[in-house]
């Protein structure tokens, strides 16, 4: 497939090849959903952690009478139902879950694919930042007409000082290394800036591979 390769004003400058394998993956909305709900779960610390009955430091003499007050019976002053402690709170755990990295591979195609298909791709030949300056960068992202929470995808080489200091200020823009994505920023995006040398990192790595004889 060819698809535009446009200058940092939003001309088009020429058309570039697309891998097939890469950006024509059909949907799978079952094995997606399974590598984010993995990834979000992945994110959790597990640090969460309450007080049980046994370590609410409280005597354990009993608070009155079983019987004879014509009231419900109390146990300890470290019960749950007198506020000291949670039945069955969180505790410290793990959330871990492993992605087959087939899988994991397969959803950052599909997730590729289908922003191709919805046109919210946009690939520029390079990303000019000559200094630090959120104006000049805003001005490029106007003229590329990008929407709110946009993603850049730029080569590792290209990414610099300059882009990474006069995007900070931009709440809606982030910077990501072309070989470092994940399916759910993908999907999490409205957008997708792709500079040339991102895009062919992007197939270098995704891409089919040849099998050597």
């Amino acid at each position: 497939m060819q698809v535009d390769l446009k200058s940092s004003k939003g001309e088009v400058i020429k058309k570039i090849s697309a891998s097939d394998d890469i950006w024509k993956q059909p949907f799978n909305d079952v094995l997606v959903h399974q590598v984010v709900v993995a990834q979000l779960s992945n994110k959790r610390q597990g640090t969460s952690n309450t007080l049980r009955r046994k370590d609410a430091s409280y005597s354990t003499a009993k608070l009155r009478n079983q019987k004879g007050a014509g009231r419900a019976r109390v146990g300890s002053r470290s019960s749950h139902v007198l506020g000291n402690s949670v039945a069955h709170g969180p505790h410290p755990r793990s959330y871990k879950k492993k992605i087959l990295k087939k899988v994991k591979n397969a959803s950052i195609k599909m997730a590729l694919s289908e922003k191709m298909r919805e046109g919210t791709i946009t690939v520029i030949d390079k990303l000019n930042v000559k200094d630090i300056s959120t104006k000049k960068l805003n001005k490029i992202i106007s003229d590329l007409e990008l929407p709110k929470k946009s993603h850049m995808l730029l080569e590792k080489s290209e990414i610099n000082e300059n882009i990474l200091k006069s995007s900070s200020n931009i709440s809606d823009v982030k910077t990501v290394q072309a070989d470092l994505i994940n399916t759910y920023d993908l999907l999490n995006s409205n957008h997708l800036l792709i500079t040339q040398e991102g895009f062919k990192k992007i197939e270098e790595i995704w891409g089919s591979k040849k099998v050597k004889k």
